[in-house]
């Protein structure tokens, strides 16, 4: 019986261990291999953490992990699992980088070397969009939401409260862009960014929040995964259109209609 029983907390160990993990995409480094590693890539966003990290903030650098991948191949993400027993495996690594054990995990962004890089700011939650505002915000790289393009949220910037014919002329000026997208995925949501454009040119800002309550109502509705995926990815795409204040209170065409 005592021999089940611990048969029975060890295979429960190491199904939790192997949870622990599971981080999708990440590299697992090392003091032998950190080095080498890190210099290879323009940039590494490492992460320093218990030996079988678990809990949400490890699950947000894996989901962070996954989104990473699907839009550059120039960061490497990685962890390092530091043991505070045994061999204290990684234990130099952490001390290195003054990572406080009480306070793990700590997160590093390497740019191309391993003397030149930033630390997630103890004072933020580690969350995954404040992993992909920290890379963001700190390199070259853009990791948004997804579903979502650079160009075109930078393009897009106050989008709602420029005049109609400014709006017309970015329509122009965005269009001939989806043919330059080498994925169809990117090209698909290039087209929806262009109709929602031409939505907020007719119609207004109040397009931008009555769409995003269909969107919610069709999310929340039988659908299946794959459109729900779809529809999380639209709504994400409809964010770069909001500002933070509303000038312009609507469209010119519709002035006239009055």
């Amino acid at each position: 019986m005592i021999k089940l029983l611990l048969t029975m907390l060890l295979a429960a160990l190491l199904a939790r261990h192997t949870r622990a993990i599971s981080c999708g995409g990440c590299v697992d480094l090392d003091e032998i291999n950190f080095d080498k590693t890190i210099v290879r890539f323009p940039y590494a966003l490492v992460k320093l953490d218990i030996a079988f990290p678990y809990g949400e903030k490890h699950e947000a650098f894996a989901e962070f992990s996954k989104a990473a991948h699907k839009v550059t191949d120039e960061l490497l993400v990685a962890t390092v699992g530091i043991k505070d027993y045994g061999e204290l495996e990684n234990k130099a690594l952490g001390e290195r980088y003054k990572v406080d054990e009480k306070k793990f995990p700590g997160i590093f962004l390497f740019k191309g070397s391993l003397d030149d890089y930033i630390q997630f700011p103890a004072h933020l939650d580690v969350t995954l969009d404040n992993l992909k505002s920290f890379v963001s915000s700190n390199t070259a790289l853009y990791i948004g939401r997804d579903g979502c393009l650079k160009q075109f949220n930078d393009a897009l910037k106050n989008y709602a409260n420029k005049d109609d014919a400014e709006q017309l002329a970015l329509i122009q000026e965005m269009q001939p862009q989806i043919q330059q997208l080498s994925k169809p995925d990117d090209q698909q949501h290039a087209k929806v960014y262009l109709l929602y454009m031409q939505k907020i040119n007719e119609h207004g800002y109040g397009f931008v929040e009555e769409e995003t309550k269909r969107l919610l109502r069709l999310k929340a509705g039988k659908v299946t995964a794959t459109k729900k995926v779809e529809l999380q990815h639209k709504l994400n795409i409809l964010e770069a259109f909001r500002v933070h204040k509303l000038t312009k209170t609507r469209p010119e065409k519709a002035k006239a209609e009055l």
